[in-house]
């Protein structure tokens, strides 16, 4: 072969390499659970200037946008959205339905009978963020709307297209709070106790539900469904087909996947959504995000605390991410996200 058809091939090899690093790397936000109360949070954060940071991922508690039945209020997310737009940055809103405190995040016309209540409490038990070695404290519980009450679920589904109609095409993305709850009684034959009122089957169908509305109300803008963990299975012993069922319905609805909890190689989620997320069609986004305690963790495969290197590798060539949302927990995000992540390309 000519020397000049070698040297082609090879410049067109390097051409194709170089673009599939590329298309691997992910894109890197700022997760913020709370913006503060007038966004203050938001505002003093010096790392929103940072080029390597694509833009701010913020969650806001559905009782912040539903004060009262059927009246909205956005002002939070307008303020923000034109606040990172004068950064020169992009806003991913988070739909926070469910809670990690004792303060529901459902408005207070939900937690009344005509709703069944609106809200159950839930256990923080198994949370990443808390340490495992301290017993559980009074206060360590949070709460989780009834979405499986078709009410509920419509109030729900009202305030998602209000979003859609005002946001649309303006926000990079939206996504819902994670499919994880932890609710019911495990008992020592592997059975549990639900509430009453309450099946997984159910439960399942009202996320499948929600999923197609929220798509529906964000055709230019990224809709993304969470999914991490659902009650009544647990892979690969006790299979339901629910996690199967619902990332086939993402991509039917060419949805965006992704979860809260970055932590390479670990069992549990790695027998559960990791998975999926990894076979999930690569045309299609995924991303996860790093909270709170997910840097404190073991590597399995190191036997050492997860790296931002770790994480990295097993976002870009373990799964195959198009987005990291980076929390700020300290002293982590300082001494070593800040200085570890690449440079903006």
């Amino acid at each position: 072969m000519p020397l000049r058809i070698l040297l082609a091939v090879a410049g067109l090899l390097l051409v194709l390499l170089a673009n599939a690093a590329s298309a691997a790397a992910p894109q890197h936000w700022l997760y913020f659970p709370s913006r503060g109360g007038e966004g203050e949070t938001l505002r003093a954060t010096k790392a929103l200037s940072d080029p390597r940071f694509v833009g701010a991922q913020i969650a806001y508690p559905w009782r912040l946008l539903e004060p009262k039945a059927g009246e909205y209020d956005f002002s939070a997310i307008r303020a923000d959205l034109a606040y990172l737009r004068s950064q020169h940055k992009q806003l991913w809103v988070q739909l926070q339905d469910k809670s990690f405190t004792p303060q529901p995040n459902v408005p207070a016309y939900l937690l009344s009978p005509a709703y069944q209540g609106g809200a159950l409490k839930q256990s923080m038990a198994s949370a990443p963020e808390r340490d495992p070695t301290q017993p559980l404290g009074s206060d360590e519980y949070g709460w989780v709307p009834k979405m499986w009450e078709p009410n509920v679920r419509g109030r729900y589904q009202a305030l998602i297209k209000a979003l859609g109609q005002e946001f649309d095409g303006q926000i990079a993305g939206i996504n819902f709070s994670e499919s994880a709850i932890d609710i019911g009684t495990e008992h020592r034959d592997g059975t549990t106790t639900w509430p009453a009122g309450f099946a997984p089957a159910q439960y399942v169908a009202a996320i499948e539900e929600n999923m197609g509305v929220l798509a529906a109300a964000f055709p230019q803008s990224t809709a993304m469904v969470y999914l991490n963990f659902l009650p009544g299975e647990w892979l690969p012993w006790d299979d339901h087909g629910y996690m199967r069922r619902l990332f086939q319905r993402a991509a039917e609805l060419k949805m965006g996947v992704g979860g809260p909890d970055l932590m390479p190689y670990r069992k549990a989620h790695m027998q559960q959504s990791y998975a999926f997320l990894r076979a999930y069609p690569a045309e299609l986004i995924k991303a996860l995000a790093v909270q709170d305690g997910n840097l404190r963790q073991k590597n399995p495969k190191t036997g050492k605390r997860n790296t931002v290197a770790d994480n990295l590798q097993f976002a870009e060539q373990y799964l195959g991410l198009d987005y990291i949302f980076w929390g700020l927990e300290e002293p982590y995000f300082s001494r070593e996200v800040l200085p570890k992540l690449p440079a903006a390309k």
